[in-house]
């Protein structure tokens, strides 16, 4: 069986753990259980360089798009089509699969046709929203679409009037954690965009302080609203109680989420929110709103204000020992959801 990936973008090589990790826990994971499997990754913008590698095995074709708007990224997406009808001249494909239903899934939709054969897109975030102006000009009814959650597939459903045909979520490999005494209070991860909502983190930072003047909480991440981060802190008077980490390697990440007691995600929207099942499988405490996977659960607080973190925060901090982590969504069980699907692609094929 041969699958065909389009995507707008994919890890540059084997250590870039930050470019869509749940792409990247994926394809490993897939690769290593499946190892007969054909995968060829056609990226059309990134790495932004226009070449072909290799990446744990698989043969990763970038068009070099980088960050070119319309019109002119057509020219990218002819490059995309082009290299994937080579692709299928030097060994047949059996299925597509694109990721977020933009630009990748508009090729895949032309490519499957062109191949006549089905068409699987993963829904990866806000392109489930009514704002994704693809959604006006793809067709839907002739794509498999996945959701990663409910709460994903919901969003979907009001935005389109359809069902997503399946709900896989991501799944992460197991790792151990490493003991330690958890200095930090608090950690954010995330891209420090306005989706995330860091005003409201810092908020509910600066309300901990009155009764913990030495909480000790970091936020990691990269992102335009750094500046406005910024300020936001020194304003607080929050510059010792909250530190700003930059971009860290997704390992990087990990290790400071194992010494973390929670993790405080206030993004507004998550498709699935991987933050949240690292966070659990770290040992942390998760407050968050209730978006993605999260549910309410004894280590998942769901909050809908200021208050519900305050006094949900302050609770966990003074009462509770426990950090055992919790594994919940094994990213096997993604491959063997996807596994399943490709070969039900593959026989209706016919």
């Amino acid at each position: 069986m041969h699958i065909l990936v389009i995507t707008p973008g994919f890890p540059e090589n084997e250590n870039d753990t930050s470019s869509i990790p749940a792409m990247y826990e994926y394809f490993s994971a897939l690769h290593c259980e499946h190892s007969k499997l054909k995968i060829t990754i056609v990226s059309i913008h990134y790495p932004f360089r226009n070449l072909t590698y290799f990446w744990k095995g698989i043969k990763v074709i970038n068009c070099g798009g980088g960050s070119i708007k319309f019109p002119f990224k057509i020219l990218f997406w002819i490059r995309t089509i082009f290299n994937s009808l080579k692709i299928n001249k030097q060994l047949q494909v059996d299925v597509i699969h694109s990721f977020w239903l933009t630009e990748s899934a508009l090729i895949g939709s032309i490519l499957s046709k062109i191949f006549n054969i089905k068409h699987i897109c993963t829904i990866m975030g806000q392109d489930a929203k009514k704002a994704n102006t693809y959604l006006k000009i793809l067709p839907l009814k002739n794509i498999i679409k996945v959701a990663l959650s409910e709460y994903h597939s919901d969003y979907f459903r009001k935005s389109t009037g359809l069902n997503p045909n399946y709900i896989i979520p991501w799944g992460i490999t197991y790792f151990k954690i490493e003991e330690s005494k958890r200095p930090i209070d608090i950690i954010g991860v995330g891209s420090l965009i306005p989706l995330k909502n860091y005003k409201l983190f810092i908020d509910i930072v600066a309300k901990l302080k009155e009764d913990f003047p030495s909480i000790n909480c970091i936020l990691i991440g990269e992102g335009t609203e750094k500046s406005e981060i910024v300020k936001e802190i020194e304003k607080k008077n929050l510059s010792k109680n909250i530190t700003l980490t930059g971009q860290l390697t997704r390992e990087e990440v990990l290790l400071k989420m194992m010494k973390s007691k929670i993790l405080l995600h206030t993004s507004n929207y998550e498709s699935f929110g991987l933050v949240i099942i690292e966070g659990l499988a770290s040992g942390c405490y998760v407050v968050c709103k209730k978006i993605g996977i999260a549910k309410e659960t004894k280590k998942i607080l769901i909050i809908k204000n200021i208050e519900d973190a305050y006094f949900g925060i302050k609770n966990i901090i003074i009462n509770t020992k426990d950090y055992s982590p919790e594994f919940s969504y094994p990213v096997a069980d993604t491959v063997s959801s996807y596994m399943k699907l490709y070969k039900t692609c593959t026989f209706l094929n016919g």
